[in-house]
C-alpha cells in the first residue's frame, strides 16, 4: 500500500498572511515522503509557521501573534484527497452549479481560515477553480442588486413623478373650475342684459358675448375633463406604483439598519477590545475585579450587537427578494410566501464557508509539539490508568507505553501472578528491542539501557492503599536500575518523543494526523539527534511531521527536498518580513540561513568511507560531486569509481597527499579558474616534477570551463539548475558569483530534480551533452 493509500487527506502545502512576521509565505510545498524540515536563524518565524498552522487546525490565535497594522491572519492548506471521499463528505444536492466540476479540476483541496477583528475565525473552501464557481455567484448577486437598485431608484421617482402630476393635475383643476365658475357668472349677468335690452343692435352685440361667453365654458369644460381623465390615470398608476414605492423604501430602510447594526458592533467590538487591553495591564485584583466585569457585560453586549447585525442582514435579504418580485408584477402577499419558498431552498445550498466546514471534517489533526512534558514517571495507580484520570503525572507517557507495548488496562486483570509476569517480561524485552532499534547511545562498548516496567501491589508503608496494583517503571543499563527521574534529560526526552510518535503511529485514527515539532532534541547529543531522523523514518508512512531545527543532525543531505528554508527578507533587520524558501529555491537563502546544510556537508565528507585502492577521483567541493555523481547514473558509467569531494579547492593538496601515503590510486579534477589553476600548478611543482606529462596523467583540468555548471548550456542551465526562465549574458558561472547564489545548493536541486522529473541524459541539449560526453571519455582514458 502506498502513502497516498494510507493518508486519507495528505497535506500538500501551505501558505500564512499576516501572521507575526509572515506577511505572505507565498505556497510551500511539504515534502512528498511525509517529513519536512524548517531551518533558519532564531527569530526567523520558524516557530510562527508551526503556531500558525495548528492555528489553522484549531482556529486559536492571541494578540501575540498580530501584526503591528492588525490585519487579521489567513492561513491556507492544500490536500490531496480524492474526488470521490469529497462527494461522500457532503450532500450533493447542496452544491452551487459548477462547484462539483470545479473541485474536479482542483488539483489539491484547498481550505483557508480566515479570522475576524473579535479573533472569531471561519473556514473557506478555496482553489482558483472553486473561487471563479463562487466569484460568479457573487458577480450575479452584485449585479442583480445594481440591477434591483436601479429599478427601486426609478420607482421611487416614478412615484414621487406621478404624486407631483396629481398634485398638479389636482391645483390646475381648482384654478379651470375656479375660472368657470367666474365666467358662468359673467355668462348670468350678459343674460340678465339681454332680458333687459330693447335696442336691437345692442341684443345683437350682447348676444356676441354671450357666443364668446359659452365657447369659453366648452373650453373650460374640455380642459378640466382632459385634467380629470389624466388624473384618473394618474391615480390608476399610483395604485400601481405605491406597492413597488413601499417595497422599494423597506429595502432601503432595512439597509440602513443593517448599517448602524454594523456601526454598533464595531463600537461594542472597540470597548471590548480596549477592555480586554486593560485586563492585562491591571495591577490590582480589586481593579482586576471590575474590569473583568466590565468586559463580561461588554461581552454580551457585542454578541446581541453581532446577532442584532446577523438578522439586519437576514431581513434585508428578504426585504430585497420581496421588492424584486413586486416590481415585477407579483402582488404583495404572494412575493412575501414565494420570498419565504426561494430563502429555504437558498438556505439549503453551501455557500463558500459552508462547503469550507463541512470539507474542514475531512482534515487530519495538526497537533503541536513544543516539548514532551508527559515524561514517564517513576510508578502510576493502576486505577488511574483505568479510569482514565489525565491529570495524574504521566498519564500520557504511560498510555503511550502501554500501546506501543500492545496492552490494554483488561491485560492487568489476569489472576495468575506467575502468568502475569512472564507476559511483562517478555514485553519488555520487545519494547527495550524496539526502542533500542532508534536510540543507538551505549555506555561503553556494549551496555545498552533497557526501558521496563513491572507490575507490583502497595504494601504496609502505603496504609491507605495495601493491596492495590501499580505499574514501577525503570530506565536500566548493565550496571544500574534506576527510576526513569534519575536518568538524564535527554534519554527521558527522547523516550517520551518514542513513545508519543509510536504510538501515535499505532492508533488507528493516527491515519488523520500531522505532527508539528519544534526544535526535536536540543538536549541530546547529536548521534541521538540522528536518531530522532530514524523515529521520523518509521512513522513517516502514517504520520505527516513538520519540524524546525537548528541542528545539521536532524537533516538528512541526500534528502535537501525535505526542507524549508525561513529568513527576513532584510537579514540586518529582525523587524522585516519572513520570506519562506522551499527545496527548489534553496540557492536563494542567506549563508547563515543555510549553516545547517553546510555544517552537516562539511563533516559528512570528513566521515566518508568510500575510499578504495583505486579509481578515486578528488573533486574540488561537494557542488562539483552532486554534478557528477547524477551525470555518471545517467550515463550507466560502466567504471566504478569512488568521488572525494574537498571541503574546498584548497583542501584538495590534503586529500592527495594522504591518498599518495597511503598509496592509493587517484585522479583529480580541477575548475579552469584562478584558483583551480593555482593549485593545479603547485601540484605540478610539487608532486609532479613540474612534468606536464606526469600530472595530465593525475589531474584533469576542465579547460575552458572556470566550473563545473559551465559544461551546461545556458539553456539547460536555467531549466534544470536554476529552475527559472531569464536572460543571463554572462557565463553560468558568473551568473553564480554575481548573483551571491550557493553552488551547493543550486547542485543538489538538479540532483534532485534529475531523480523527481526523470530527467534523461537525451533531455539535455546538444551543447551540454557533447561537454558531458568528452568528459566522461577523459575520465575513462584516465582510470587505472
Amino acid at each position: 500500500m502506498s502513502i497516498n493509500e494510507k493518508m486519507s487527506m495528505k497535506l500538500k502545502a501551505f501558505r500564512i498572511k499576516n501572521y507575526r512576521s509572515v506577511v505572505d509565505s507565498g505556497w510551500c510545498q511539504l515534502s512528498p515522503d511525509n517529513i519536512t524540515g524548517i531551518i533558519g536563524q532564531n527569530e526567523s518565524g520558524k516557530t510562527s509557521i508551526l503556531e500558525a498552522l495548528k492555528g489553522f487546525y484549531d482556529g486559536e490565535i492571541t494578540d501575540d501573534v498580530l501584526r503591528s497594522d492588525l490585519s487579521m491572519p489567513e492561513v491556507s492548506c492544500a490536500f490531496e484527497v480524492s474526488h470521490e471521499k469529497i462527494r461522500r463528505a457532503i450532500d450533493i444536492q447542496k452544491i452551487p452549479d459548477g462547484l462539483l466540476t470545479a473541485l474536479r479540476k482542483e488539483k489539491n483541496l484547498v481550505l483557508q481560515r480566515v479570522w475576524s477583528d473579535d479573533k472569531s475565525s471561519r473556514i473557506l473552501c478555496g482553489g482558483p477553480e472553486v473561487e471563479k464557481v463562487y466569484t460568479r455567484m457573487q458577480d450575479k448577486l452584485m449585479a442583480y442588486d445594481k440591477a434591483l437598485k436601479k429599478k427601486i431608484y426609478r420607482t421611487i421617482d416614478n412615484t414621487e413623478r406621478a404624486k407631483d402630476h396629481m398634485k398638479k393635475l389636482s391645483l390646475d383643476k381648482e384654478k379651470y373650475l375656479k375660472k368657470l365658475e367666474l365666467i358662468k357668472a359673467g355668462y348670468s349677468v350678459q343674460e340678465k342684459k339681454m332680458k333687459r335690452q330693447t335696442v336691437q343692435a345692442e341684443k345683437t352685440r350682447i348676444e356676441r358675448e354671450l357666443q364668446r361667453i359659452r365657447e369659453q365654458i366648452r373650453e373650460m369644460q374640455r380642459k378640466i375633463e382632459d385634467i380629470t381623465r389624466s388624473a384618473h390615470a394618474d391615480s390608476a398608476r399610483l395604485d400601481e406604483l405605491i406597492p413597488k414605492m413601499e417595497v422599494s423604501v423597506a429595502v432601503l430602510d432595512t439597509e440602513r439598519k443593517v448599517m448602524h447594526a454594523e456601526e454598533r458592533r464595531k463600537e461594542v467590538f472597540a470597548e471590548l477590545a480596549q477592555l480586554q487591553m486593560q485586563l492585562e495591564y491591571t495591577p490590582g485584583e480589586r481593579e482586576l475585579r471590575s474590569v473583568q466585569l466590565k468586559l463580561d457585560v461588554t461581552q454580551d453586549m457585542y454578541l446581541q450587537a453581532n446577532k442584532e447585525w446577523q438578522q439586519r442582514k437576514e431581513e434585508n435579504e428578504r426585504k430585497k427578494h420581496v421588492a424584486t418580485l413586486v416590481l415585477q408584477g407579483t402582488d404583495l402577499r404572494h412575493a412575501i410566501r414565494e420570498t419565504e419558498e426561494w430563502f429555504r431552498e437558498t438556505r439549503s445550498v453551501y455557500s463558500r464557508e459552508e462547503m469550507g466546514s463541512e470539507l474542514f471534517q475531512l482534515v487530519p489533526s495538526f497537533e503541536l509539539f513544543e516539548d514532551f512534558s508527559s515524561l514517564l514517571p517513576n510508578r502510576i495507580d493502576l486505577s488511574e490508568i483505568v479510569k482514565e484520570k489525565s491529570q495524574s503525572e504521566g498519564f500520557k507517557a504511560v498510555r503511550n507505553f502501554l500501546v506501543v507495548s500492545g496492552l490494554t488496562p483488561a491485560f492487568f486483570n489476569n489472576a495468575n501472578t506467575r502468568i502475569l509476569k512472564q507476559k511483562i517480561e517478555k514485553l519488555n524485552q520487545e519494547t527495550t528491542l524496539d526502542f533500542q532499534e532508534y536510540w543507538r547511545q551505549s555506555l561503553g562498548k556494549n551496555n545498552r539501557i533497557k526501558v521496563v516496567f513491572e507490575l507490583e501491589h502497595y504494601d504496609a508503608s502505603h496504609p491507605g492503599k495495601v493491596g492495590q496494583p501499580y505499574l514501577e517503571f525503570w530506565i536500566m543499563d548493565e550496571y544500574e536500575r534506576l527510576y526513569p527521574k534519575q536518568r538524564s534529560r535527554g534519554v527521558r526526552w527522547f523516550l517520551s518523543f518514542y513513545l508519543e510518535l509510536k504510538a501515535s503511529a499505532i492508533r488507528q485514527e493516527t491515519d488523520h494526523r500531522v505532527l508539528l515539532i519544534d526544535e526535536p532534541g536540543l538536549s541530546l547529543h547529536a548521534r541521538a539527534q540522528e536518531d530522532v531522523l530514524k523515529v521520523f523514518e518509521d512513522i513517516k508512512n502514517r504520520i505527516q511531521i513538520v519540524y524546525t531545527t537548528h541542528s545539521p543532525h536532524l537533516i538528512d543531505l541526500d534528502k535537501l527536498y525535505r526542507l524549508l528554508a525561513v529568513q527576513r527578507k532584510d537579514i540586518e533587520d529582525e523587524r522585516s518580513e519572513t520570506a519562506v524558501f522551499d527545496a527548489r529555491s534553496l540557492q536563494e537563502a542567506s549563508s547563515d540561513t543555510l549553516s545547517p546544510i553546510y555544517t552537516l556537508m562539511g563533516s559528512r565528507i570528513t566521515e566518508q568511507k568510500f575510499i578504495q585502492p583505486k579509481n578515486n577521483i578528488i573533486l574540488e567541493d561537494v557542488s562539483t560531486y552532486y554534478y557528477l555523481t547524477t551525470i555518471l547514473r545517467m550515463l550507466d558509467f560502466d567504471r566504478d569509481v569512488f568521488l572525494l569531494p574537498a571541503t574546498h579547492v584548497t583542501n584538495v593538496n590534503v586529500l592527495v597527499n594522504l591518498l599518495m601515503g597511503w598509496g592509493m590510486d587517484f585522479l583529480v579534477i580541477l575548475d579552469d579558474d584562478e584558483d583551480g589553476n593555482r593549485v593545479y600548478n603547485d601540484m605540478k611543482a610539487n608532486l609532479f616534477d613540474n612534468s606536464d606529462g606526469k600530472i595530465r596523467k593525475k589531474v584533469l583540468k576542465l579547460d575552458t570551463f572556470r566550473s563545473f555548471e559551465d559544461l551546461f548550456s545556458t539553456i539547460d542551465f536555467k531549466k534544470y539548475i536554476l529552475n527559472k526562465r531569464e536572460g543571463i549574458p554572462e557565463s553560468n558561472s558568473e551568473y553564480i558569483q554575481n548573483n551571491a547564489l550557493s553552488k551547493s545548493i543550486l547542485a543538489s536541486g538538479f540532483k534532485q530534480r534529475v531523480q523527481d522529473e526523470r530527467v534523461l541524459f537525451s533531455h539535455f541539449d546538444e551543447e551540454t551533452r557533447e561537454n558531458m560526453t568528452q568528459l566522461m571519455e577523459k575520465i575513462r582514458t584516465m582510470l587505472a
